[in-house]
């Protein structure tokens, strides 16, 4: 089955309160034993928004450093916070968020090509964008710098 976009998300016009986000990541972190860096919020032209937090002794490794990426309720996690996000599932985390209410986007969904019936829901305006921007992976669409 294939998981359509819902319109709106590729401008994200229903970002979630940042107060709530950066208190529901130092909750986490709290809870898994982790650091939070910074929390940042959208910006001009960023649609989501970036949670920077430090796993301390994750797999094998002495610490990790994850960019959490929100928009509207959708969360993602990438290895840098650069335009191209390097997207991986990180289940400690995820189970945590999901307690919190939020979606966790995986990695394998997020690489996905976008297809017709994935972009059907959006707006007359995202699918102008999606054609300019010619995104080769959904989480390029829920997670961008379009302006």
């Amino acid at each position: 089955m294939i998981k359509k976009l819902p319109t709106g998300i590729s401008r994200g016009v229903e970002f979630w309160d940042l107060k709530q986000f950066r208190a529901d990541c130092y909750e986490v972190a709290r809870t898994i034993h982790a650091k939070v860096l910074e929390v940042r919020e959208g910006g001009q032209y960023r649609n989501y928004y970036l949670c920077r937090m430090q796993l301390r002794e994750y797999h094998n490794c002495s610490s990790m450093n994850v960019t959490i990426l929100l928009n509207n309720h959708m969360l993602a996690f990438s290895s840098t916070e650069d335009i191209q996000f390097v997207f991986f599932n990180v289940p400690l985390l995820q189970a945590a968020f999901e307690a919190l209410g939020y979606e966790v986007l995986s990695k394998e969904y997020l690489e996905t090509d976008p297809t017709e019936e994935h972009i059907a829901d959006l707006s007359a305006e995202e699918l102008k964008d999606y054609r300019y921007w010619a995104p080769n992976q959904i989480g390029q669409i829920i997670f961008n710098n379009w302006d």
